[in-house]
């Protein structure tokens, strides 16, 4: 008996002293139900404290403490801070605790990796990172990140997410901006706060705001961009400090004046023996379209793309004589050669900042910062529009810019000022996939076919490239592209690309065994071989997000089906026809003669943005059209 009361004292006293030497805080254990719903990581703190003493001097200090519970939450772990010669890291430190609150890991200064912020595709730059890449080993674990960084570049004021991304859940976000009110002005922008109890308190120096207990987003199929829909702050000051260039601006167009005036002031000269070679070839050219056509195909032949991520701020791109001296430049860099170029030809253009991806993001219209945009690109006048070019790309045809800066807010820089434009659009219609051709179905199952595809608009950008391809990465690209295809062999292929009317022409032939099923005398094949769609989007209970199809398309077929002889149809649908908000899909088949059928179909996806109470209704609707892609075909065998 005494050794039992021994014993449970030394566990007390194991119990007492283990529960000391951990940090109860960062413990893992113990969440409340709404935060654990859907998150795959919870931030635990998030606070920013920013202290603006001039337009000239900024320190940001901030915490972050997550706990990441599977290896998708992974992305949320920040560990690292960016500098150059303009922003300093006065401290950053980070400590790894376990699921009880056990420190792990503490990490210093000293243990950061430093490297280049850029990719191995930029050539000179001075931007660097200090990053710890931390790999873990069980889950969950908490992480506590700290640092402190001191710039003089106030510019780049860091906009505040209270929620950064889906499947993330927050406990506590804070942030507190303290600055010099007689020396700037500092604008801000709430955007999809309505929904989330946030506290802030605003004085004639102070900015605070607080969050509690956040509740994580789902990630749902289609769902619009993050930054769409989170609840976020945009900060920016009118007066501001970017590598010792002073600049005051309030809305877009003093943005942009001050960029034209400051950024791209004398960036401009080119040497007397290119702008002859310039003239020259566009002394036969009467037509300011044509005019600019050439500059841009001869740009596309002299010069390569290469990041270069120095110059003031970054922003500044370099001079014209520079790139044609050296045949390269970044973005910015050959965007402002070409510019250059144009104005020496009488072509006016307009320098052009673009937040680019495949996913279409807007410049803000009523709030300017140059934390937004990360491209630059080329507007022409004409024609009382514009013309849109990518000066990056060395096969984009002349006024395309693909699905990499269409159909967005940008900013145009005029000697004016700045303007918010919309660049060129493809939707709808605008991007056209027509396929027509033939297949041959053999008594054992196997096809032998041949079809023509014309691609424009956004489908054009996905076919195109297909021509700089070597044979082995086209007969790849077709084996996926028809996986619905098995035992398939290329026998040709043949490319016409039209940069005049930007329209992508292929013809492929090719065969494949067992594509048909068969079944005693019976053959059933599918009668859609070159264009089936059979998306179906997730189905979700309770959807939470409202959802959206950015850009709409169209799909046109006429095939010729050849059957095999001796045998007749057995069993075959004549078409249908579905219309509603989300598009229109209509197909019909028709017997030519006793062997060969004519499938014709026509699919019309329409681009919009929708309430989530409308998924269910085009999960149906995509339900419906990928059954109708997936008609079979019955033949029977003839008796003789």
């Amino acid at each position: 008996m005494l050794l039992k009361y021994f014993m449970a004292i030394v566990c007390y006293i194991a119990v007492v002293s283990y529960s000391f030497s951990q940090d109860s805080e960062y413990q893992s254990i113990l969440f409340k139900d709404e935060l654990k719903k859907d998150a795959d990581a919870i931030v635990r703190q998030d606070s920013m404290h920013i202290e603006i003493s001039s337009y000239k001097d900024m320190e940001i200090t901030k915490e972050y403490v997550i706990t990441v519970f599977n290896k998708a939450g992974n992305r949320y772990v920040r560990i690292g801070e960016g500098y150059d010669k303009e922003r300093s890291i006065k401290s950053i430190e980070a400590v790894v605790y376990d699921r009880i609150g056990n420190v792990v890991k503490r990490i210093k200064k000293r243990d950061f990796k430093d490297r280049s912020a850029v990719s191995n595709g930029t050539l000179y730059s001075d931007s660097r990172v200090l990053y710890y890449d931390y790999t873990p080993t069980f889950y969950p674990y908490t992480i506590k990140f700290v640092s402190t960084v001191k710039t003089a570049n106030t510019v780049f004021i860091p906009n505040w997410y209270f929620i950064s991304g889906y499947n993330l859940s927050v406990e506590k976000s804070d942030l507190h901006i303290v600055y010099n009110e007689s020396d700037m002005e500092l604008l801000l922008k709430e955007d999809n706060l309505e929904a989330y109890d946030i506290e802030k308190e605003i004085t004639t120096n102070s900015i605070i705001y607080k969050a509690r207990s956040l509740p994580a987003i789902k990630s749902e199929e289609l769902a619009p961009e993050f930054p769409k829909i989170a609840p976020k702050l945009q900060i920016t000051s009118n007066h501001f400090n970017i590598d010792g260039v002073e600049g005051y601006a309030g809305n877009w167009s003093e943005l942009g004046k001050w960029m034209y005036d400051k950024i791209l002031i004398n960036r401009d000269q080119l040497p007397e023996s290119t702008v002859a070679k310039a003239k020259a070839l566009v002394k036969d050219i009467d037509d300011p379209y044509l005019k600019a056509k050439k500059i841009y195909e001869f740009v596309q032949e002299q010069t390569r793309y290469i990041s270069v991520q120095v110059g003031i701020g970054g922003i500044q791109p370099i001079t014209a004589e520079e790139v044609d001296r050296v045949k390269y430049g970044d973005c910015k860099g050959l965007t402002n050669y070409t510019r250059s170029l144009l104005a020496e030809v009488g072509i006016e253009s307009y320098y052009t900042h673009v937040e680019a991806g495949s996913e279409i993001v807007d410049f803000e219209t009523e709030f300017a910062s140059l934390e937004q945009g990360n491209h630059a690109i080329l507007a022409i006048p004409y024609n009382d529009n514009y013309c849109w070019i990518d000066c990056t790309s060395r096969l984009l045809p002349f006024n395309f810019i693909g699905d990499f800066t269409d159909n967005r807010n940008v900013l145009v820089m005029k000697p004016e000022g700045g303007e918010i434009v919309k660049t060129a659009s493809y939707l709808n219609e605008d991007n056209l996939m027509v396929n027509q051709g033939m297949f041959q179905l053999n008594e054992d199952g196997s096809i032998d076919a041949e079809v023509d595809i014309l691609t424009k608009g956004v489908l054009y950008d996905n076919h195109f490239y297909l021509e700089t391809r070597s044979q082995e990465d086209i007969d790849k690209f077709y084996k996926q592209y028809w996986n619905y295809i098995n035992n398939m062999s290329i026998a040709s292929f043949e490319f016409e690309n039209d940069k005049d009317s930007i329209s992508f022409s292929e013809n492929v032939k090719f065969s494949a065994e067992k594509y048909a099923s068969i079944s005693g005398d019976r053959i059933i094949f599918n009668i859609n071989a070159f264009d089936r769609n059979s998306y179906v989007p997730d189905r979700y209970r309770n959807r939470t997000t409202p959802f959206e199809i950015q850009r709409g398309y169209m799909y046109k077929d006429s095939i010729t089906i050849k059957l095999p002889k001796g045998y007749t149809i057995e069993a075959m649908s004549e078409g249908e026809k579905i219309e509603n908000e989300f598009g229109t899909y209509e197909y019909e088949i028709s017997k030519m003669n006793d062997n060969e059928l004519l499938y014709r179909k026509q699919f019309l996806l329409r681009k919009g943005s929708y309430s989530k109470g409308d998924y269910d209704s085009y999960r149906t609707f995509r339900r419906k059209t990928a059954k109708l892609e997936n008609q079979k075909i019955v033949l029977i065998k003839q008796q003789s």
